[in-house]
């Protein structure tokens, strides 16, 4: 009986915390944006669990957050404040070099940093990914429409351009 009583106490405490958090970083990304002539060009996630292997131990963490939520508050704050959301599709951010374009797996020679074979630029894997989604969302020149968002085909990350 106790352990039901404690289940129920506990039951939501996590969405609580996820929800939170996602308004919280949303909050932080429109704000950074506001006042700026800038845009927020942001992946496309869905589909994100499927294509990402996860340690065993890891994947209820992994699985749980709130990708498309966090992704939701972030167009309504951004369409609140007059700000253009560019949502592009993901595919190969993190593995193209943005001097070059040369796309390879053996530019991640490890998780979290980039190095280009062709070129040989370095940098964390984040960044890199990010500068690319900030050149496919200029590269395609988006039309801001009356909502402000804009859906395109080509990839990019979460970046303020």
């Amino acid at each position: 009986k106790s352990a039901k009583r404690h289940l129920k106490k506990l039951s939501g405490k996590e969405h609580r915390f996820a929800t939170n958090t996602n308004h919280i970083i949303s909050k932080n990304i429109v704000n950074k944006a506001k006042g700026t002539s800038s845009a927020i060009a942001i992946e496309g996630l869905s589909g994100i669990r499927m294509g990402t292997t996860v340690k065993k131990g890891n994947k209820y963490i992994h699985n749980s957050w709130a990708f498309y939520q966090l992704r939701l508050f972030i167009e309504y704050k951004a369409r609140e404040a007059g700000i253009p959301v560019i949502v592009i599709d993901p595919h190969n951010t993190s593995r193209e070099c943005p001097n070059c374009h040369t796309i390879s797996k053996k530019n991640r020679p490890e998780r979290s940093t980039f190095k280009c074979i062709s070129c040989g630029l370095e940098g964390e894997a984040d960044y890199i990914a990010s500068l690319n989604i900030r050149n496919r969302a200029v590269a395609n020149q988006p039309i801001v429409a009356g909502d402000f968002f804009v859906h395109c085909d080509t990839p990019v990350a979460s970046s303020l351009l």
